[in-house]
């Protein structure tokens, strides 16, 4: 059979993220190559063959030529609030470090907007990898994409850091090319929340918990830890039950929700349903003494504009503080926690949660890997860029980020990943303050919170 592909050279630049700012911008490359000849259906090229119908032709990089490194995230479509931030921070990170070669190859970025869909970011992680031919892959907001872009790293052999894909299967599959950067596994979202639940909510009370979930990857993987952690400590579960969060009307769930009399919500929620939920909640008057986010959608800036005033007093989860006094030096350059938070806020015009940190983080570990190459005399290449991300140890936005593997309590068994310190946030006065662990809070915690009538 005969196959033939025209593929168009596109080259573009981005503008400057501050037209004031002398310090480097990503060059963005979108660089394929016009063939026409018979692509015969299993091809060897390196030693290297791929027997599959798309004929996937993985071709090293060259060693001469730019730096490639493709990004892989959801920057339209319902969850483009989230991969957008991951990109505006890593494009942050590459200014604020001013490294736009590495040596003597200059770095580029080939971005794909898989637009939250697993088929489509699979595809872009396959083009990246063989038409693209980069040297390294950053991405992977939601777990569905991650879980397929993991995968399909893995298999052709490109060094792929995820961002916030989080469910535990992603770094439990034993990848040798998959590193976690600054995520946090689902099932250890909450590691902060059960001292918060010991020592605060079960004495004032807390006895009955109603659990709901978005029904996609990272609600499952949540929820399995989350309902753990509840029946090790005697806690009933009046309701667990997953959702769909595309929906708008969630007021049937809410009434079963409110019919069994919980003194506890636990939601895992995008960020469009977590507004609506919690809007929903209060037009019900669904009382509880303690109403938890699971992260997601309950840390973003754009939740309160969603909630309005329900957002005051749901506490959340959260993977990142603005208020973690993390610092560094990378690069010769010093930075702060606090700098990264600020300068988001004034290039962007919005506020950043944990997952515009781990994108910034991400792009820390990456170039961090790049330079002790360099710093070696090692050639910079997949197989290089492999082992030194396996040998990361570096303070970051997200605090220590190193590369290992280890065993849960849970049974789980990560390969290539860290574990950042997680918090307990409350949204107060239309704000989101830290409110344990107590050495880092920002805030004192309200609870239990005061009724919807009496507000």
């Amino acid at each position: 059979m005969k196959r033939f592909a025209t593929l168009l050279v596109v080259v573009a630049v981005l503008a400057s993220l501050v037209a004031a700012c002398a310090t480097p911008t990503p060059e963005v490359i979108e660089k394929e190559v016009v063939v026409e000849k018979e692509v015969p259906v299993t091809v060897e090229v390196e030693k290297e063959v791929v027997v599959e119908k798309e004929v996937l032709v993985t071709v090293a990089p060259s060693a001469t030529g730019p730096i490639k490194i493709g990004i892989n995230l959801s920057l339209t479509g319902p969850k483009a609030d989230f991969g957008t931030m991951d990109w505006e921070s890593v494009q942050l990170a590459y200014r604020d470090f001013g490294v736009s070669e590495v040596g003597g190859r200059a770095i580029s970025f080939i971005v794909e907007d898989n637009r939250g869909d697993p088929a489509t970011a699979k595809s872009a992680e396959e083009k990246l990898a063989t038409l693209d031919k980069v040297d390294l892959v950053i991405g992977g907001y939601s777990s569905a994409c991650g879980v397929t872009q993991a995968a399909t790293a893995n298999d052709l052999k490109v060094p792929h850091i995820l961002v916030n894909a989080s469910k535990d299967d992603i770094t439990t599959a034993g990848y040798e090319w998959v590193f976690s950067g600054a995520r946090v596994p689902a099932t250890h979202y909450a590691d902060a929340m059960w001292g918060f639940v010991d020592e605060v909510l079960i004495p004032g009370g807390v006895k009955k918990v109603a659990l709901f979930y978005e029904m996609t990857d990272w609600g499952t993987s949540s929820a399995e830890g989350l309902r753990a952690g509840f029946e090790e400590r005697g806690i009933e579960l009046v309701v667990d039950t997953p959702y769909d969060s595309t929906a708008t009307d969630f007021k049937p769930m809410l009434s079963k929700v409110k019919a069994a009399n919980p003194d506890m919500i636990m939601a895992v929620s995008y960020l469009t349903d977590a507004g609506l939920i919690a809007r929903q909640a209060a037009e019900l008057r669904v009382n509880v003494l303690a109403y938890m986010g699971q992260a997601g959608g309950y840390t973003m800036p754009e939740f309160v504009e969603l909630a309005g005033e329900n957002a005051n007093y749901i506490l959340t989860t959260a993977n990142w503080s603005p208020l973690a006094a993390w610092k560094g030096t990378l690069a010769g350059v010093e930075w702060t926690n606090q700098k990264y938070y600020d300068g988001y806020l004034e290039s962007f015009g919005r506020e950043a949660d944990y997952h515009g940190a781990q994108g910034y983080a991400a792009w820390q570990v990456a170039l961090d890997a790049l330079l002790r190459l360099d710093a070696a005399g090692k050639e910079i290449n997949r197989e290089t860029i492999k082992e030194a991300l396996g040998e990361t140890k570096l303070m970051t936005a997200m605090g220590v980020i190193e590369h290992k593997e280890w065993t849960d309590d849970m049974g789980h068994h990560y390969y290539n990943q860290g574990l950042p310190l997680t918090y307990v946030m409350q949204w107060q006065n239309m704000k989101q303050e830290v409110v344990w662990p107590k050495d880092a809070a920002s805030a004192d915690y309200v609870f239990p919170v005061p009724k919807y009538e009496d507000r």
